[in-house]
């Protein structure tokens, strides 16, 4: 009888971690599809934005504040212009300030200016996104094309992985003109390309 008893219990032991496991597993898939959703609507956000940023220079449509900062206003938020990584298949537009909201749509300016030399540009791992960005490699370019319709263009100098909580880090600018960033999976870390510029023009 004592080992039926513990026959029984070994069973139901067994049955629950693998009623847990389906579990984890479910969550998994349902966890896979949700980000797989958004993914797909950032991209077509991002892409149904960058045209209208993209034209801002035909059509004269950007504004310049007090700072000298040039945007164009899309659903009622601004964009500085288009960061490009032919390489990576990434072409998209750039908020002019960030926010978490912000980033579902599309990469944002983190901190300083591209004018100054110091522009930092997050945005979400998505692959519509930065998700190819830990592909990046040294040597490849980079171009940034403001409303006006000015075009920087950079070389990528360094590929690393800074501490999500080293913000200093993060904006260490030793000889960088342009910082692009985004979270690794875990999300502990932060995916970090370095940009010198190499020229300008129209």
């Amino acid at each position: 009888m004592a080992k039926e008893k513990e026959s029984n219990a070994i069973v139901k032991i067994g049955i629950f971690f693998m009623a847990l496991g389906l579990l984890f597993v479910a969550a998994a898939g349902g966890l896979f599809a949700y980000n797989s959703v958004n993914d797909k609507n950032a991209g077509k956000t991002a892409q149904a934005i960058i045209s209208t940023v993209e034209q801002a220079p035909k059509e004269e449509t950007y504004t310049e504040d007090e700072n000298g900062q040039k945007t164009v206003t899309v659903d009622g938020e601004k964009y500085i212009g288009v960061i490009s990584i032919p390489s990576l298949s990434i072409n998209l537009p750039v908020a002019s300030e960030w926010s978490l909201a912000k980033l579902k749509y599309s990469p944002c300016l983190y901190s300083g200016s591209v004018f100054d030399g110091n522009a930092i540009i997050c945005a979400h791992n998505y692959q519509s996104h930065f998700g190819s960005l830990r592909y990046a490699s040294i040597g490849e370019k980079v171009y940034f094309t403001d409303v006006s319709g000015l075009t920087y263009t950079y070389k990528i100098v360094s590929v690393e992985q800074v501490d999500g909580y080293d913000v200093e880090g993060m904006k260490n600018n030793t000889g960088w003109d342009m910082t692009l960033f985004t979270c690794t999976y875990s999300g502990r870390q932060r995916v970090t390309v370095r940009l010198i510029r190499s020229e300008s023009g129209t």
